[in-house]
């Protein structure tokens, strides 16, 4: 059977609304089928209309269609763009996978449809007006493709449903409303870059699996029925924008409870799978908020790993930067969702500054390693713009992931670690279990920092300016009177303007910082102390974007005279900040990553002692916009 037979009852209901979100829910009954490789399933959707508007149409998402040999569609076009065949795709060169509609109906009448690409129109014979609810009632049969090994990680080919060696990963798997907000209806077809956008919706879903098969899923498990050969569960999931499971008689489950938490781990091979997800959970919890929903499911596949769902991950090789990065969306998608084709800086920048503190605050990963955005190179395109304007898969990654994440450590450089973390908390709370948008985040920043801040997000999310600091001279002269004046050059290469920090040291080991707001090209600060200057770096803490950072330090020959290698110079440099300030700059507290650097170079267990320095700032003035 290759039918998908649509039926519509038509319940119009007044109600008073102000263009909020659609209410939507979902009641899914499914049974995979392993023999055939399909899902036969039926779907009852209950729509009200909250978009301000009358709508004469329906849309739908159809993602399976995207992989249907012969069908030209928009994800098999951005496959040859880069260069991928179709058949990579494939373990069976006569394997296929699509979903089709053979009918739709309300009331015993047909109502005309048509299709395009992954997207199903559907024609109402009644307008449906504002305030008005809706049920469409659909049976669906959608066939599973068996991937190539080569869809292990779902970033490789945008492979995130099928099956492989026994293990079904089930996601983009029935007929799902499309958005319609303030723009109107979002009619992305499924794409090789970019993701998903969804409404907010509850879901009640009855799956019918082998009786051998254990099931992970978005929603939390009401209760189960087994047989002699088949098993039925159902679960229940309210207030979230997708539905997702996996299935495998394969599958062994180490299931935790963490504050009223269920935690399940389906694994393979991966023993800690529930671990270590629960030690990310945690976590996260404690840095922005608790975890929105009363049960996580961390699942090891062997297609579409590396990729998210609400309350479920899936995992592919399973390393620590997967699974951080993967849980890290329960935050920045999962509970405060967005438009993923539009702005996906909202979510996949998020996630990347959130997996790169767990790594370093949690695992100790030195930053060198684990900050994607000290290896940054600007890609030519800008970070505010949908995903299909992205020329390759590299200049997407590099815009929204790494680019986006360094906007982040950039902005909490600039606010104050307090400020922007409790901009994060408050973010989450106010915009949990409801779409966000890049001005929303904007807004929240302005109203948290009481700062204005368009130029910053213009500049940074709107444009490609790039920006490189440059120690260009440095002089210590000897005084009458034993002390020193010292005078640093520092010029600013670029178009992008940014406030940054100068940290200087002199050679008896001091340390002061000075806070420049890099509106010149070029900068002389001249500065009075006890010694000569023996070193000086531009942005210590490293957070603003460079893709050159070999010129942000100056050092004398005394370093080397100590025999002291250049990264040791510079992070015991770090590390022997004073905790006097200068024009409103507050110290940081020691970075690990760093005195990881240090420990293991020197195998010395506690951190260099800190001194102030009698410094004296002749020539620097108040910046804009400030860094506290």
């Amino acid at each position: 059977m290759r039918a998908i037979i649509i039926s519509v009852i038509i319940l119009l209901i007044p109600l008073v609304t102000y263009g909020l979100p659609n209410a939507v829910r979902y009641t899914i009954d499914a049974e995979l089928d392993t023999q055939n490789n399909v899902i036969i399933g039926s779907e009852a959707i209950q729509i009200t209309n909250r978009t301000g508007q009358t709508l004469n149409e329906l849309y739908f998402h159809v993602y399976p269609n995207a992989f249907k040999r012969g069908s030209n569609s928009q994800y098999q076009r951005d496959l040859q763009i880069s260069g991928i065949s179709l058949g990579r795709i494939y373990a069976d060169p006569n394997d296929d996978a699509f979903m089709e509609i053979s009918s739709i109906t309300t009331g015993g009448h047909a109502l005309s449809f048509s299709m395009d690409d992954t997207l199903l129109k559907v024609q109402l014979a009644d307008p449906f007006a504002d305030g008005a609810q809706i049920e469409l009632f659909i049976k669906f049969i959608y066939n599973l493709m068996e991937a190539s090994p080569e869809g292990r990680m779902a970033a490789a080919l945008a492979i995130r449903s099928g099956h492989r060696n026994g293990v079904y990963t089930i996601s983009l798997w029935y007929p799902k409303l499309v958005v319609y907000d303030t723009s109107g209806w979002h009619l992305d077809p499924y794409s090789y870059l970019g993701e998903f956008y969804g409404d907010f919706a509850d879901y009640i879903v009855e799956l019918t699996v082998p009786v051998s098969f254990e099931v992970g899923a978005t929603g939390r498990l009401e209760f189960e029925v087994d047989g002699s050969i088949k098993r039925m569960l159902s679960f229940f999931a309210d207030d979230v924008h997708d539905f997702a499971w996996v299935a495998s008689a394969r599958y062994q489950v180490r299931e935790l409870e963490w504050e009223g938490i269920t935690l399940r781990g389906l694994y393979l091979t991966q023993t800690a799978l529930a671990d270590r997800g629960l030690d990310a959970i945690r976590f996260y919890s404690e840095q922005f908020g608790r975890y929105a929903y009363p049960i996580f499911t961390i699942a090891e596949v062997e297609i579409g790993g590396g990729m998210e769902y609400p309350a479920l991950i899936m995992i592919g090789f399973g390393s620590d930067r997967e699974i951080a990065h993967e849980t890290a969306h329960q935050w920045w998608y999962g509970a405060v969702g967005n438009n993923e084709f539009d702005e996906g800086w909202l979510d996949e920048g998020f996630t990347v500054f959130s997996e790169e503190r767990y790594l370093i605050e949690n695992l100790g990963y030195p930053e060198d390693f684990a900050r994607s955005s000290l290896r940054f190179h600007e890609p030519g395109q800008i970070v505010l713009q949908p995903a299909s304007q992205y020329p390759s898969l590299s200049n997407y990654a590099a815009a929204v992931y790494t680019k986006g994440s360094g906007i982040l450590w950039m902005l909490r450089g600039l606010l104050g670690k307090e400020t922007f973390d409790g901009l994060l908390r408050e973010y989450y709370k106010r915009f949990q279990l409801k779409n966000a948008t890049t001005k929303d985040f904007t807004a929240l920043t302005e109203e948290m920092s009481q700062k204005e801040l368009d130029w910053f997000f213009d500049e940074w999310l709107r444009t490609t300016k790039a920006l490189d600091f440059s120690v260009e001279d440095v002089r210590s002269t000897p005084q009458g009177d034993g002390r020193y004046q010292n005078t640093l050059t520092v010029q600013r290469i670029g178009d992008a303007i940014m406030p940054v920090l100068i940290q200087i040291m002199d050679s008896k080991g001091e340390t002061q910082k000075i806070e420049w707001d890099g509106q010149e090209a070029m900068k002389q600060f001249v500065v009075e102390g006890d010694s000569p200057l023996q070193n000086v770096i531009v942005d210590p803490e490293r957070t603003v974007l460079e893709e050159v950072r070999s010129n942000n330090s100056w050092f004398t020959g005394q370093a080397q005279r100590e025999g002291l290698p250049l990264g040791l110079a510079v992070a015991l440099m770090r590390f022997r900040s004073s905790t006097q300030t200068i024009l409103g700059w507050k110290d940081s507290s020691s970075r690990s990553s760093i005195w990881a650097y240090v420990r293991m170079i020197t195998g010395s267990p506690t951190s260099p002692q800190r001194a102030a320095a009698p410094f004296k700032i002749m020539s620097p003035e108040p910046a804009r916009p400030g860094i506290a």
